[in-house]
Parts: C-alpha cells; structure tokens; sequence
C-alpha cells in the first residue's frame, strides 16, 4: 500500500516516540521460537579467515531513513526495492581471523534490544568459538545496535579482548556534556542514544585503546573518516596482502533508499547533511575502486560489490554464495 503524505511526514517522528523509554530506538516485540536457518558464513580475504556472524534482524519503519524524501518517490523505491511500511534490518557482525588476532568489528545488541536481536554469542557457538577466544573488538560506533553486546548478565562479554575504538567517538560520547543539536529525531531518542552510549562505553573505560582514522591500528585493519551518522563514525578497511574490504558499518542502512538515493537523510543521524555526504564519497570510492565491501545492516551476510546506477546512486551486487570458504 503507498505511504501517503500524512504518513510519510508524521510516521517516523510517532514511530519513534512511541518506544518504550526503558529501551533502546528499535526495541523489539518477543517473537516465538522459530526455526532458525545458519548464522554464520565463511570466507577470505587474503590469508585472514573471515565469519560474517548474523546477530538477528530488527524491523524499523522504512520512512525513517529518508525524512527528506518525496513522499512519491519514496513510494516508488520501496515499490521497485519489494518493500513495504517496515523493513527488516539484518545486523551482520564481521570476525577475522588474521592468525594472530581473532578480531571483532562491533558486538550487536546484546540485551538492549529484545528478542529478534542479540543472537551474536549463539551464533558465534555455532563455529566453534567462545567469547573468550576473541582478542580484540573494534567499535565502529556508540549506538546500542553496535555497542549492546559489549556485556551480558555476568560482566563482559569478551573478557580477553581489548577493545579499539576512534578518538573523536571516544571523546564525544564519554565528555562531561553531551549534546546532539542537529539530530533529527525525538527528543526521548536523543536521550536513550546518549545514555546507552556513556553506560556501555564505560564498561570498557579501562580497557580500550583510542585509535586515529587513516591510520593502521592493528595489522590490516585501518580506519576510514565515516562521520555524520555520529561524530566519529568510521568505516573499517581491512587488508590482506593485495587483498581489500571495506566494512562500511552504519555508512548506509539499506541496499535499496540510501543506496539508491545516498542523500537522503536517515532521521536518527546525529548530523544528517554530514552524514549524506559522507555516505556519497565513501560509496563513490568503494564503487570506483571495485572494492569488495561489507555492509552491517543489508541483507545478510552483507558481502557484495557496488556499482554506479544510471540515475544516480549506486546498485547493490552480492557475493556468490559459498558452500566451501
């Protein structure tokens, strides 16, 4: 059913204060257990072995990653994209494992956001690894659907790992004032994505090391500028001998509205002009250079290529699938 105007401009905004104040931005309803197909997919990069280690879906309000969009145009991507009013957001958590680290590009939802998510420790079990394998976890980001899963009921949930985070992320979140004066949605979201940031951020206060952007801070893994979705946002390139995959993290959400249309502007950025240009050089990079790239939020397992689409934006080419890594 087409988004009429009234919906598109109010859905969003209502969507989001009506979730509850105890949880995060995208809390979930509990879902019955269901058959679960595999989630975890192997592959390489080089001389790393890698897992794309699904932490489940969440189901968003598909307007909310493009407040400026026309309402009719909106409505003709999500016709052309098989899309409705809601979208189902996959979370795909990348672990390499170079031989000498067994590394972790953020950690999900942990508990923050109900029952369709979370699902990151169970999956990890599925190959073989236990938490405490893991040696070091690489944050892109502060917000809960990539921080939540720094903790469980009993402490860390990855106790022998260190922990890399961007300077400029560190010092946003964890400074004495916090503010987001140009975020585009609710007042309680603000609110709920500042205090998940400080709370799961100091859990690791005594562990973690502040990296710079363009700088390798462990073998093959350096950091690419990615800012707007938060002040310190970044990508993650990671590389292996000749080998080379861009981890855009939250860059862009979805492989049809931002994809497709790079500059419109998700509500939840905390700066969303920022954020669209942002969005537009990095992908224009990773298309240009045929960059292999793994993106957090598309289908999962999030692997594939971009290329240039003829109206603008860019298209969305998976991998092949694999059955032998």
């Amino acid at each position: 059913m087409p988004i009429s105007r009234r919906t598109f401009l109010t859905g969003a905004i209502a969507t989001s204060f009506a979730l509850p104040i105890t949880g995060n931005l995208w809390a979930q309803t509990a879902r019955p257990m269901m058959p679960r197909n595999t989630g975890i997919y192997r592959f390489k990069l080089g001389n790393f072995n890698l897992i794309s280690i699904s932490d489940g879906t969440l189901s968003v309000p598909a307007a909310i990653f493009a407040s400026n969009a026309a309402p009719e145009e909106f409505n003709r991507v999500l016709q052309q994209g098989f899309q409705g009013e809601k979208l189902t957001l996959d979370c795909n958590v990348l672990l390499v494992d170079t031989g000498q680290n067994k590394v972790l590009i953020d950690t999900g939802s942990g508990l923050l956001n109900g029952a369709t998510v979370g699902k990151l420790i169970d999956n990890l079990q599925q190959a073989l690894i236990k938490p405490s394998d893991i040696t070091a976890v690489i944050l892109t980001h502060a917000h809960g659907d990539h921080v939540g899963g720094l903790n469980g009921k009993s402490g860390l949930t990855f106790p022998n790992a260190r922990y890399f985070i961007g300077k400029q992320e560190w010092n946003f979140w964890t400074g004495s004032s916090v503010d987001l004066p140009k975020f585009g949605g609710p007042a309680e979201m603000k609110k709920q994505m500042i205090e998940i940031a400080k709370t799961q951020l100091g859990l690791i206060r005594d562990r973690v090391t502040q990296f710079d952007v363009n700088q390798e801070f462990l073998p093959g893994f350096t950091a690419i500028p990615a800012y707007g979705h938060t002040p310190g946002h970044v990508a993650i390139r990671i590389a292996s001998g000749n080998a080379v995959m861009v981890h855009t993290a939250d860059t862009v959400h979805t492989n049809t509205i931002n994809l497709w249309n790079p500059s419109w502007k998700p509500i939840f950025d905390a700066d969303r002009e920022m954020a669209a240009t942002t969005r537009q050089a990095v992908l224009e990079k990773i298309a240009r250079d045929r960059t292999l790239m793994f993106a957090y939020h598309f289908p999962y397992p999030g692997i594939g290529h971009l290329r240039d689409r003829d109206r603008g934006g860019f298209d969305w080419q998976p991998v092949n699938w694999q059955f032998e890594s």
